[in-house]
């Protein structure tokens, strides 16, 4: 994926967000808009005004980059995401990994909303993830390489940040949140997964099935950034079959719980921002 096709979008963001220096990023998923609430909004821009991205075709994704603060350290938020199964490519959904790259931020933090397939983990729960499978049957990094992702041949062993994780999983606690740790499967979507799908994804080691977040996940490691990732429960997947699935039920079970996605980032946000102070080794 050539890195030059995104210099447009990094010349717009730093035109509207002068002297923007975000420690990190977020990424909200379906249901999770409202978290942004959490945050010192300073500035927003249209995704539609950003090179490259344009708006979400999703119900849910709300299409707004805001630059905010919290606890003296700046952030990205990318409220709404693009997907792989809108058609458009893998580049809108590689711009805001890029940007927050390029702006100089540490990490990045990938929320969703997904199905769980596991019967202890109930509905209202919160995967933190640990591991991924990438069952999309299609990859962001095929193609000619670019220096900007890495190595041809990028290492996947800790994708996943242990000491990000392991604040996302002492603000959920202290929160009385449910949580668990877990491995996240994605589909490419737009449809829902078969019974059979379901159960194959359970006996490979799944634990909730979504159609996102992996590959920003890939290509945010392959750029050299710390990756978190969340998902909150909404539904069980259709191991048995059951009820059918819809994405209006699914965003309205997020946004039931908007108040807790919001204290949760809220939670983890101020927790690292008091570590990254006291820490020499930590951007300011």
């Amino acid at each position: 994926m050539n890195a030059d096709y995104f210099k447009p979008a990094l010349q717009t963001i730093r035109q509207a967000f002068v002297d923007a220096r975000p420690a990190g990023s977020l990424i909200l998923g379906t249901g999770w808009s409202l978290a942004a609430e959490a945050f010192h909004i300073r500035r927003s821009l249209a995704y539609s005004d950003i090179p490259g991205l344009g708006n979400p075709t999703v119900s849910g994704h709300e299409g707004q980059l805001l630059w905010g603060t919290l606890s003296g350290r700046e952030v990205f938020i990318f409220q709404g995401r693009r997907h792989w199964y809108e058609g458009q490519g893998w580049e809108p959904l590689a711009i805001p990994v890029y940007l927050t790259k390029q702006l100089g931020a540490e990490f990045i933090v990938l929320t969703n909303a997904a199905g769980s397939l596991r019967p202890d983990l109930k509905p209202g729960s919160f995967l933190l993830i640990e591991d991924h499978i990438n069952a999309m049957s299609a990859h962001p990094l095929i193609g000619p390489r670019d220096p900007f992702w890495g190595e041809r041949f990028v290492d996947q062993t800790s994708l996943y940040d242990a000491e990000l994780r392991s604040l996302l999983e002492q603000a959920a606690s202290q929160l009385q949140l449910p949580w668990a740790r877990g491995v996240y499967l994605a589909v490419s979507g737009p449809t829902y997964e078969t019974p059979a799908e379901a159960r194959a994804f359970r006996n490979w080691g799944a634990d909730a099935v979504g159609c996102s977040t992996v590959p920003e996940a890939i290509l945010a490691n392959a750029a050299g950034l710390r990756v978190a990732g969340i998902s909150f429960l909404s539904n069980l997947a259709a191991i048995t079959g059951g009820a059918p699935l819809a994405h209006a039920d699914i965003q309205a079970a997020a946004i039931n719980q908007a108040h807790a996605m919001r204290a949760l980032l809220k939670s983890f946000w101020t927790a690292w921002a008091a570590r990254a102070t006291l820490s020499p080794d930590q951007p300011a």
